[in-house]
């Protein structure tokens, strides 16, 4: 729920800061731009692996954008959020925190053969799930790296993964749910 959520959120801010840059011609490079936020929010009755938990969301987060003189923008976030989750029915709580960098462009690289690579790379600790004991459950640590290659329609045509680290969870929600069932289910 807390990456769906995140992702809508930064799709909804990457497609508005899109659009201002192309009603902007490039003449120079621009002073970053840089938004932080403080995250604050309580979510109650969410459905979380067949319980119903309710979910307090506390951290930071900065994301910069960077306009290079060609009109390319590349963008870095850096945060630190953790979401307490409660379980409704027994009052058992998890914690899920994510502390890490992300950095990608708009870019992109354009190959020999017309396709175009863009590359997103997170480094940090992407998730980690854990007790009020602080028993790790679930983590997914290190370098990750997401490689798309897109035609001139702009069509995924392939996509590579690069990992460092351990990355147990890496978006599979079955391991997400055996660890949050253990600790609070």
């Amino acid at each position: 729920m807390k990456r769906s959520v995140y992702v809508v959120a930064l799709t909804g801010l990457m497609t508005l800061v899109a659009g201002l840059l192309t009603a902007t011609p490039a003449v120079a490079a621009t002073p970053p731009q840089v938004i932080h936020t403080k995250v604050n929010v309580t979510l109650t009755g969410i459905d979380q692996c067949g319980f119903t938990v309710n979910s307090v969301i506390t951290g930071t987060d900065t994301f910069k954008i960077t306009i290079d003189a060609s009109g390319t923008a590349s963008y870095q976030e850096e945060s630190h959020v953790v979401s307490t989750l409660t379980n409704v029915a027994n009052g058992k709580v998890v914690y899920v925190d994510s502390a890490g960098r992300n950095a990608f462009s708009d870019g992109g690289v354009l190959n020999p053969d017309g396709t175009t690579t863009f590359t997103d790379t997170l480094t940090g600790r992407d998730t980690r799930i854990y007790t009020s004991h602080s028993s790790v459950l679930l983590k997914d640590v290190g370098y990750l790296a997401i490689i798309d290659t897109v035609d001139s329609d702009g069509n995924l045509l392939s996509q590579q993964l690069l990992v460092h680290g351990p990355h147990e969870y890496a978006g599979d929600d079955t391991a997400k749910c055996d660890a949050m069932t253990a600790a609070i289910g």
